[in-house]
């Protein structure tokens, strides 16, 4: 009779079951058959020249060793009963062995019947003997080998047990000698239809009963993880950032925080190394980070520092306290070596437990003053040229950080890796800080050289009120920080979030001093009554460009930073800005090192408009696709690079990097390569040898790989992609069209609402890097939703929503702490965290309701980002999109009918003549938008012009509204995109806010 194949996981693999099967080994009437090896399988005895099964109601432990030790296969480590599917069962030959578990041989147990008669149990009954194919039972993918994903791992390969309720996950954990089980991946009860089914109380888990009728494969969104009793983790809570906070510590389900005097330096390490966040730098007590809430821990850990997880640690009696002494730790993947001290040295990165130097071709002085701040050392005071600490015997990383200095984590930098040349040998990147004593920052500014002083005062850093502060004092701030000269001394907020003490109530220097402490300072512990502001100052190094309202920070609008205000740059047509015009009439050769510093031949205020704000797209504009298939989680992987689609290579692509894509397009955790006989593209293949690491919240563009060039691929290398989750939008929305080319994706940074009774209210979303996400709701508010109201057409905001009141989302959460002023044209002109870094579930998606009175609200002109208006971004510049012709005849129409309108005729021929516009560019990065800070002002010194136009008085009235003509007319996306990301409904731009008066 022909064998029959049937799957069966419990580390058994495919197990055949055939009435003629060979005979693998061991004594002629006895064996273990249909497995690889023959010291595992179905227990077959041979009794008048035929073989059959043994028919039994209880099989043990007992009895499938004795069978193990008769063949010479060593002790059992599993005794499961299995019902096979109809077709496959053997004829029963022996009944009712039971057997003490010492015997020799099988024959010495107490033996029932021999007969063929019909056995009344659906199972036939297996032996897995120590030297078979089993290898370990184990929990993957969680945060212990207490809890995760059940698996066997066999010889031959790993098997994923599936649906098990509580009964077989006990079994389970007490058999990792991880207790009792807390959680189940089911919650329903019953047997029925279960493929595996334990009573709870057997030894093993190979012990329990199988039926492969009822075998189905693994469904991941219903089957959560095992959580046994003795699991532990770790997380920090409350920090500026993901590697900083509270420490709190799991054990089971329950979550609690641990005495401050109870962690030491080298549980501290290993807390960093579990999450991953490189090392320990500092662990600040009595709850720096906020008190927690529930229980507080008794129970210390005794690590050694050298531990992988702090499950490992040893534990003994701890402190007792309250929650007014929560625990604090601050790490770093990042760490100086080989300088005289921890807070100088070569810059290394930490990926995957190695240490290896960064590159230094893109290193400057305000990457280095986000490390110095992240390590805790103070301010950055040089970054002397690479190699200067030696260069280690680690290969450099390419790792390109765009920091602008004030963010409070490397990370939260702009990182570009993807495509970077190989840095040249010894080349690597050094820092030296200020370390803490005496040292100053600015915080709450738009670079490092502007915004609230702090000063740190016996390791603590600390406020400076604004009493007696002027232009001096500023000056000691601006050179004590390497700021250049001061332009401004003004009254600052205070910190917004956290009590923040106070350093200096007072500082009134000369201006010649070295370091602000060597001012007339006076301390006090307490801010004094009614001084409620702060020391603040604005240097003249704090000069910046930026592109804004763009979808990529190297695509934009020209913006730069002067005097602690944003102002435009006058060309002609990208999109209208707001405030101030700094320069007109560039002359840059190209060769110049900042744009400022190129000859400007006129004032924005008298030659230009807003409607002329210049802007950019950078061949760095980058963005990821799937194309070609039925769906937009699988296809061709393209890449957008130098304003063209590109392939990508499958060489070197291994699953770490296929999760990392899949991720980042919202196409759920997990991909795979599939062979494809044709590649479809147009001959442009951009990328090779991606490799990309295990690093917090990582995109494509942190992975290193070959440098960019357009013929990577041989032929046949073309990678197609096939990710594990479908696309939210063919999840939710099935009516909306497939995005498998460039042109039937939703515009980058569309705008949508779901969940509510209308178009008008319901969660918002929004469509970035290939996938829709939505917006937490920290610090989300009025201003925010009467922005989204806006940008959907639907009148003013009538309530801003938190907590997922709309239902929760799903795919990735972009958008975190969102500061809107309400002003401006759309959500991509609001300061906001970078885009997909924060640190929210969908249980705090953020909603709005709107009024709906759309006749109220003046909506900006061809407002793309909007739903049901789906417009994609641009791709290249290119000529306007209004024939020469058209405006030509346009014009003579408008003479005719009156003089009057012969002059706003003139004005829309130039509008027409001098169209600059982007094509259809789905770009995906990350985007900063940073808020000017309020100033009040103090105190001015002479300006250092370098050509900026001041506009002081900038008077938009003067210019035409768009007429009706304009408005009817064709849009080109570009226009659309451009058009929308630079207006509001008063003619300001989302990119600059107008300066705020102190209190009084």
């Amino acid at each position: 009779m022909k064998a029959v194949v049937a799957v069966w996981a419990l580390g058994l693999g495919t197990l055949l079951l055939t009435l003629s099967a060979v005979p693998v080994g061991g004594p002629r009437e006895l064996r273990l058959a249909y497995r690889h090896s023959p010291c595992d399988g179905v227990v077959l005895v041979l009794h008048d020249g035929q073989w059959g099964h043994v028919c039994n109601q209880e099989w043990t432990l007992a009895e499938a060793s004795v069978v193990c030790r008769q063949l010479g296969c060593g002790h059992a480590v599993g005794a499961p009963k299995y019902v096979p599917l109809p077709g496959e069962m053997v004829r029963p030959w022996l009944h009712n062995v039971s057997c003490r578990g010492d015997e020799p041989s099988l024959w010495e147990c107490s033996l029932g019947a021999w007969t063929q008669t019909e056995c009344p149990h659906e199972w036939v009954v297996v032996a897995l003997c120590a030297n078979g194919t089993f290898r370990e039972i184990r929990l993957v993918k969680g945060r212990s080998p207490c809890s995760g994903l059940p698996e066997i791992r066999n010889v031959n390969g790993v098997d994923r047990l599936c649906g098990l309720h509580e009964e077989e996950a006990t079994v389970f954990c007490r058999e990792l000698g991880c207790g009792p089980a807390l959680q189940a991946p089911r919650q329903d009860a019953g047997v029925v239809g279960k493929y595996m089914t334990c009573r709870g109380t057997e030894p093993t888990i190979r012990n329990c009963r199988l039926n492969n009728r009822l075998r189905r494969g693994c469904d991941f969104q219903h089957d959560a993880e095992v959580v046994c009793s003795g699991h532990t983790e770790a997380r920090l809570e409350g920090g500026e950032h993901p590697c900083a906070g509270r420490l709190e510590v799991r054990r089971g389900l329950t979550w609690g925080t641990v005495c401050d005097a109870d962690l030491d330096r080298a549980t501290a390490h290993v807390v960093c190394r579990e999450l991953q966040c490189g090392s320990a730098v500092s662990t600040p007590g009595g709850a720096h980070f906020g008190q927690g809430s529930g229980l507080v821990w008794t129970e210390a850990f005794r690590c050694a520092g050298n531990e992988s997880l702090l499950f490992h640690c040893p534990r003994g009696p701890g402190r007792q306290c309250g929650h007014h002494q929560d625990a604090g730790l601050r790490c770093s993947e990042f760490q100086l070596v080989n300088g005289s001290s921890s807070c100088e040295g070569r810059v290394e990165l930490q990926v995957q437990g190695a240490w290896a130097p960064l590159c230094a071709a893109h290193w400057d002085l305000a990457d280095a003053t986000v490390l110095c701040h992240q390590l805790n050392c103070g301010s950055a005071v040089a970054t002397p040229r690479g190699g200067h600490f030696g260069v280690g015997d680690a290969p450099i990383w390419p790792d390109v950080f765009h920091c602008v200095g004030t963010e409070p984590y490397l990370w939260n930098c702009p990182v570009t890796t993807l495509g970077a040349r190989a840095c040249a040998p010894g080349n690597a990147a050094t820092a030296v800080c200020s370390g803490l004593p005496h040292a100053l920052r600015l915080r709450d500014g738009q670079s490092r050289c502007d915004g609230r002083v702090e000063v740190s005062l016996d390791g603590v850093w600390g406020r400076v009120l604004d009493d007696a502060w002027d232009l001096r004092g500023a000056r000691v701030v601006c050179r004590q920080l390497g700021c250049g000269q001061a332009d401004r001394a003004y009254d600052a907020p205070a910190p917004g979030r956290g009590a923040l003490p106070v350093g200096l109530s007072r500082a009134l220097c000369l201006g010649t001093e070295t370091r602000l402490t060597q001012c007339n300072v006076s301390a006090s512990p307490l801010v004094p009554a009614g001084a409620s502001r702060d020391a603040g100052v604005v240097c003249s190094g704090s000069r910046r460009v930026r592109l804004a309202a763009g979808p990529h920070r190297c695509a934009g609008r020209v913006e730069v930073l002067h005097g602690g205000d944003w102002g435009t740059v006058c060309a002609d047509s990208f999109g209208a800005g707001a405030g101030r015009i700094w320069m007109a009439e560039l002359g840059c050769r190209g060769h110049e090192s900042a744009l400022w510093r190129c000859p400007s031949g006129g004032r924005g205020p008298r030659d230009c408009g807003h409607k002329e704000d210049a802007g950019v797209v950078c061949s760095g504009s980058v963005a990821l696709r799937l194309r070609g298939g039925t769906h937009q989680c699988a296809g061709w992987l393209d890449v957008f690079y130098n304003g063209t689609w590109g392939a990508v290579c499958s060489n070197a692509l291994k699953d770490i990097s296929l999760s990392i894509i899949c991720k980042q397009l919202g196409c759920g955790e997990q991909g795979w390569l599939e062979n494809r006989p044709v590649h479809t593209g147009l001959g442009t293949s951009w990328l090779d040898n991606i490799e990309c690491r295990k690093l917090r919240n990582s995109t494509l563009w942190q992975c290193p790989s070959a440098p960019w060039h357009p013929r990577s691929c041989a032929h046949g290398e073309e990678a197609w992609v096939t990710c594990a989750g479908l696309p939210e939008k063919m999840t939710q929305d099935s009516g909306e069209t497939n995005c498998s080319s460039a042109h039937s994706c939703p515009g980058e940074g569309m705008l949508r609402v779901r969940g509510g009774k209308d178009s008008c209210s319901g969660r918002v979303e929004l469509w970035h890097a290939g996938s829709w996400g939505t917006v937490c709701d920290d610090s989300w508010d009025l201003a925010d939703a009467e922005v989204v109201c806006r940008q959907l057409g639907c009148g003013p905001a009538v309530g801003a929503l938190a907590g997922a009141a709309f239902g929760p989302g799903s795919g990735p959460v972009w958008l975190d702490e969102v500061g809107c002023r309400g002003s401006e044209a759309s959500l991509w002109n609001c300061p906001a965290e970078p885009w997909g870094l924060g640190d929210c579930g969908h249980k705090e998606d953020a909603g709005v309701h709107c009024s709906r009175d759309r006749g109220t609200t003046a909506r900006p002109p061809a407002l793309g980002w909007a739903s049901g208006a789906p417009l994609t971004p641009p791709t290249a510049l290119k000529a306007g999109n209004l024939p020469m012709t058209f405006c030509l005849v346009l014009g003579t129409l408008l003479v005719i009918v009156s003089l009057v309108l012969g002059v706003q005729w003139f004005r829309g021929r130039r509008v027409c003549q001098g169209s600059r516009m982007l094509g259809s560019l789905p770009s995906e990065g990350v985007y900063e938008d940073i808020g000017v800070v309020p100033t009040g002002e103090k105190d001015e010194g002479p300006r250092v012009s370098l050509n900026l136009a001041l506009e002081e008085e900038y008077d938009d009235a003067g210019e035409t509204e768009q007429g009706p003509e304009e408005e009817d007319a064709p849009l080109h996306p570009a226009e659309a995109w451009m058009q929308a990301g630079g207006h509001d409904n008063e003619g300001r731009g989302g990119g600059t806010w107008p300066r705020r008066e102190p209190a009084a």
